[in-house]
Parts: structure tokens; sequence; C-alpha cells
């Protein structure tokens, strides 16, 4: 219980943009000075990960979510409704396609998954969050490899293992069933996939 829940909280969805965003200037050839990653680095930390934070205080002191989880399907409403314009800017000032096309579809592809959850969402229908974030950066380092036509096998399985393990955890903390493991799972993976063609 205590480990199912510890991987639940490190593999958060929240951390995913951010670590792509690190993963691409780690795994990028290309050369960027420290203020151009800075511009996009610091941003992308306040935007994805310091405002969703004191959004989710804000909203728990409103009674509106009761955990990070959001284990409820109406709790999840008004933090992807708020995600969505966050990530729009993101793609559109901060990671245009002309300064960096990777990051921008990476965007791009998040942007679609939370506009998908939040449909199913509106249809009552709920889906793992945790695998769409851990499947969507798995998709995008895959990317990134075909790309730069790079190995990077280790990382590859270290993340296809930390998906099995977030997966198993929600799984025994009854946070999800299969079917909505599965659905979180091609909500994460796809729209990145189906992106590729812009940017490989």
């Amino acid at each position: 219980m205590y480990f199912s829940r510890l991987f639940s909280y490190l593999l958060h969805p929240i951390f995913m943009p951010f670590a792509g965003t690190i993963a691409y200037y780690i795994i990028s050839p290309a050369y960027f000075s420290e203020e151009a990653r800075k511009s996009v680095i610091i941003p992308v930390l306040i935007l994805t990960l310091i405002v969703p934070v004191v959004l989710y205080f804000l909203l728990k002191n409103l009674g509106w979510v009761r955990s990070p989880e959001l284990s409820g399907v109406e709790e999840r409403k008004v933090p992807l409704y708020a995600a969505m314009p966050i990530i729009f800017i993101i793609t559109r000032h901060i990671t245009p396609a002309t300064s960096s096309a990777e990051l921008h579809y990476f965007f791009m592809g998040i942007l679609v998954t939370l506009f998908l959850c939040l449909v199913l969402v509106l249809l009552k229908v709920k889906a793992s969050i945790h695998m769409m974030g851990i499947t969507g950066l798995t998709t995008f380092i895959l990317g990134l490899s075909m790309h730069y036509r790079l190995n990077m096998t280790f990382l590859l399985a270290a993340l296809i293992l930390f998906t099995g393990i977030v997966a198993s955890s929600r799984l025994y903390l009854k946070a999800h069933n299969i079917r909505e493991i599965s659905l979180g799972i091609l909500l994460g993976a796809v729209p990145q996939a189906v992106i590729f063609p812009y940017w490989l």
C-alpha cells in the first residue's frame, strides 16, 4: 500500500510535461543557449507545476476536489478546464513550432489528451490520468529517439517499467479498473504518436 501510494505521487501526471521538457534539452543534440533554455524551462515549471499546485489547494479549500488524484469524475472538470488554456499558452507563446517543433508538438499532444479526457468526463467516463501522463511521456521519448536516431533502449525500458509500476499501483489501490487503465494508456500515447509526422 505504501509503495503504491509513493509511486502514484512520484509519477503523478503533473510532473510529466516538465519531465518531457527537461528530457528534450538533455537528449537533443541541437545547441541552445542558457538563456534560451531558461526562457522555456522556467515558464513551463511555473505553469505546469506551481500554478496547478496553487490551484489544487484553492479548489480543495472550496470543496471542489478531495485529493490530488482527482478520483471522482466530477472532480476533474475544473482542473481540466484550467489545464487546457495553460497548455495552449505554452504551445502558442513558450514553445512555438518555429523555435522548437519537438516541444511544440509534445505540448500539442498533451492538449489533445486533455481535451479527450474532458470529453470522457462530460460523458461520465473515467480514465486514468496517471497512465495518460506516463505513456504520453514515454511516447514522446520514443519519438525523440527516432527523430535523432539515438539508441535510448535503457531509458525507454525504464519508462515502460515505470508505466507498469504506475498501472499496478493504481489497480492495487483500487483507483482504477482495467478499462480505465487501458483508456488512459490510449489517451496518453495515441495523440503523441499521431502527431509524429509533423516533427519526425
